[in-house]
């Protein structure tokens, strides 16, 4: 079927104009700014959003407020991604991982909102690190964050590090150069995460996978991830990439004082 021409719903296909801003926007907008934006009045506009907030598709966490996307959204977009074969191949390699290392692993792509965990296994342990599948983790201070943005532009992902643009394109640069990124207590204190890409077949970073412990069961001295178990991390990534059609590099184990988090 050619959608283009096939009879459809002219109303849905307003108000998606609607579901369109705010994707385009990134974030939340005004009702005024949200209408302008889809190219209908402010009226119109509301009688639509009322609908889509019931759907869960928008949401207004305060009354009068400016408008966002909403859970049902959020959970489409989760679904969407998950069924992609990236998501699905390297999920495989989850449990096994978590099992190997003893330690939590979780899956994060580039989102709306920035970086965003899609999947977690815990290991076989009565006491293990949480983390939620759906976080929107922090772009500067996470260890996903870090390896996804390394792989996009500057102008993206500046911002993220509030005028401090030296520090931050020194630690992109850092992450690139050895295809890893240590993040220390950025999540919870006492807690160190490291985090990999995953490559596509163009050579782009499609996902971050992510171990989380302890940082005294990562860190042999300050600074410096435990060998082993970056290594696994490591080869469980780079046999994804091969799989979706990228040849793996050789990675740098050079020193990772420069990305350590404060």
């Amino acid at each position: 079927m050619n959608p283009s021409r096939a009879r459809g719903i002219q109303s849905i296909e307003v108000g998606g104009a609607l579901l369109r801003a705010l994707m385009d926007a990134g974030g939340s907008m005004a009702l005024k700014d949200l209408a302008q934006a889809a190219g209908m009045p402010a009226a119109k506009a509301h009688a639509y959003l009322v609908s889509f907030c019931r759907l869960g598709l928008i949401e207004q966490p305060v009354e009068g407020g400016p408008y966002a996307l909403g859970p049902t959204a959020r959970e489409l977009g989760l679904i969407s991604l998950q069924q992609h074969d990236p998501v699905r191949l390297t999920s495989e390699q989850l449990e096994p991982l978590a099992q190997r290392l003893g330690m939590t692993v979780g899956l994060a792509v580039w989102g709306n909102q920035g970086p965003t965990v899609l999947r977690v296994a815990h290991p076989p342990a009565p006491v293990h690190i949480h983390l939620r599948h759906g976080s929107v983790l922090s772009v500067a201070d996470s260890a996903s964050g870090r390896v996804l943005a390394a792989d996009r532009a500057w102008d993206e992902v500046g911002r993220h590090w509030r005028g401090q643009a030296s520090a931050g394109r020194l630690i992109l640069e850092t992450v690139q150069q050895q295809g890893w990124a240590l993040s220390d207590e950025a999540l919870a204190p006492g807690v160190a995460a490291v985090a990999v890409p995953v490559h596509n077949a163009a050579g782009r970073v499609e996902l971050a996978l992510v171990a989380l412990a302890p940082r005294q069961q990562w860190l042999e001295s300050p600074g410096r991830p435990l060998g082993a178990a970056l290594e696994q991390l490591l080869r469980t990534a780079q046999a994804c990439s091969a799989q979706l059609g990228y040849t793996p590099r050789r990675i740098s184990r050079s020193s990772a004082a420069s990305s350590a988090g404060p």
